[in-house]
């Protein structure tokens, strides 16, 4: 943190660094007669679901919280891709093991120490995915899960022998879904994610189509331990690609290669080899596809809800960097008189990538035809032990964001929670 007193309004600059916590889905197995491992999942309790049988350490009420929105992910992938239903789907489909710590030391001990720099990990020879909690916050570990799941039910239901990049960008892509207390929805674009590719492409970062369509598992990890940047340009180029694919759309609006992805994934699951599905369902021609690739990035725009909750996200991380110094707001009002004041910042980094909040924090204060907010739709309310009062947004027709803060002893995690759907 630094400060700039040059003038009577101060600049502090707090610089919030996003390590790259690579969420892979086949690193090193652990062996389950290994004592370290035996120790690690020997306090967990049981929490069964419709889908899961859940192994965890987590507060009950944060764990029952996870296990239902993994239920509702699951039916998500599910009725996504209901084409690739099997024998064993439906009412017989097997309960997928899940493995939950609080302490990362312990998911460590449980996978053997062979994940570092993961948030989670699916291990495909024992049908298990496991994550911990700790230093990611809330947000980060639902985002996890979400990620691993669908490694899980893709490795059951899809095939065991997805490409990186199309196992990897669906993955993403349902990372990125929007729970809604209700379901699941998908297709939102993260200004996250926007960023990342049009910084990629411009460093040219990004991985030609041959290249990057032929890398196996053993080449895609080693990159990312080589080089953690190139890590976090794979998992987004994988997203890039994979959402092209799914929602792109023709001139009339209708999805452009929606029904060929399927096909795709279709000759895959029938055993046909990935390169072989995509040019016979896709193209043969890769430089032309990744032309048209390179033409649909200037057109993807962040989506409006995503970009809501990016402000909800910046501004709290506002307030947990300001209650640090000190200082507690009663008001939206008075947070935003003294950001304004005071020309309050934030700077991120998340691989090669760097930005700053906006230097107006109007912007942050404002619905999405830039009207500024009123006391009735963007307001604070107190919650019992909260170490600060929820941050709530009120849409237009059903939305809701509400941001909420949870004291875990030298620092403060906050989330965002979608309370309803525009």
């Amino acid at each position: 943190m630094s400060s700039n007193r040059s003038s009577r309004i101060s600049l502090v600059i707090c610089i919030l660094v996003s390590g790259i916590l690579v969420r892979a889905h086949a690193a090193g197995e652990a062996d389950p007669a290994n004592a370290a491992t035996q120790a690690a999942a020997a306090s967990l309790r049981n929490l069964e679901t419709r889908h899961y049988s859940i192994h965890t350490d987590l507060d009950r009420p944060l764990a029952e919280d996870l296990g239902k929105r993994l239920d509702a992910m699951y039916e998500e992938y599910a009725r996504r891709l209901s084409d690739f239903d099997t024998p064993d789907a439906g009412d017989n489909a097997q309960i997928l093991q899940v493995y939950l710590f609080r302490r990362h030391e312990d998911y460590q001990n449980f996978v053997n120490g062979r994940a570092p720099n993961t948030g989670g990990v699916f291990l495909p020879t024992r049908q298990m995915l496991v994550a911990y909690y700790e230093g990611q916050g809330r947000d980060a570990l639902r985002r996890t899960l979400q990620h691993e799941a669908f490694h899980q039910f893709a490795h059951a239901r899809i095939s065991p022998n997805l490409p990186p990049w199309l196992n990897e960008g669906l993955a993403v892509l349902f990372e990125e879904g929007i729970w809604t207390g209700k379901g699941f929805e998908l297709g939102e674009v993260p200004p996250r994610r926007v960023r990342q590719l049009r910084a990629d492409q411009q460093a040219r970062r990004l991985t030609g189509f041959k290249e990057f369509m032929a890398l196996d598992l053993d080449h895609w990890n080693s990159a990312l331990v080589r080089e953690p940047g190139i890590g976090a340009a794979q998992y987004n180029q994988a997203w890039a690609m994979v959402h092209f694919l799914v929602f792109s759309t023709d001139e009339k609006g209708q999805f452009r290669y929606r029904k060929r992805f399927i096909d795709m994934l279709r000759l895959i699951h029938d055993g046909k080899e990935p390169q072989d599905a995509f040019e016979q369902s896709m193209s043969k021609n890769l430089d032309r596809f990744q032309s048209r690739f390179k033409e649909y990035i200037p057109t993807l725009m962040p989506t409006q809800r995503a970009t809501l909750i990016e402000r909800q996200e910046v501004l709290g991380d506002l307030l947990i960097e300001l209650n640090r110094m000190g200082k507690r707001y009663d008001r939206v009002e008075d947070f935003k008189k003294d950001l304004a004041d005071n020309g309050y910042r934030l700077r991120y980094s998340k691989g090669e990538v760097r930005w700053t909040s906006e230097p107006d924090p109007q912007v942050y204060f404002c619905a999405p035809d830039g009207r500024p907010l009123t006391s009735d739709e963007l307001f604070f309310e107190t919650r019992p032990q909260s170490p600060l009062p929820d941050l709530v947004y009120r849409g237009p027709g059903a939305l809701k964001l509400r941001m909420r803060f949870y004291d875990m002893g030298d620092t403060v995690h906050r989330e965002v929670i979608v309370e309803g759907a525009s």
